[in-house]
């Protein structure tokens, strides 16, 4: 996926300037590490929230389709009302603050 890597230790020496071209609208994320293995990459932060929205919208969608796959019933309003009652009255009474 990286085609350059760069030294740590240039990215370190550069990171100020790094961080501007950021500033400026530089998208390319910056792949870094030691004897040219890639072992992070600093990306704007633009670009690190769309990743994350798109990583957490694709759990959602493999949640939504696990859920929606189980076949076992659904509980319905009123056994759930009474699941949440029985453990209302199950629990011990706090004082008051």
């Amino acid at each position: 996926m990286a085609k350059d890597v760069v030294p740590t230790s240039e990215v370190r020496a550069a990171l100020g300037k790094i961080t501007k071209g950021f500033d400026a609208g530089d998208p390319d994320p910056v792949f870094f590490g030691s004897h040219r293995r890639t072992q992070a990459v600093l990306v704007p932060i633009a670009t690190w929230e769309k990743l994350l929205e798109h990583t957490e919208d694709e759990l959602d969608l493999d949640l939504a389709q696990r859920r929606l796959s189980d076949r076992r019933p659904w509980l319905s309003e009123a056994d759930l009302d009474a699941a949440l009652q029985r453990a209302a009255d199950a629990a011990p009474a706090q004082k008051p603050a």
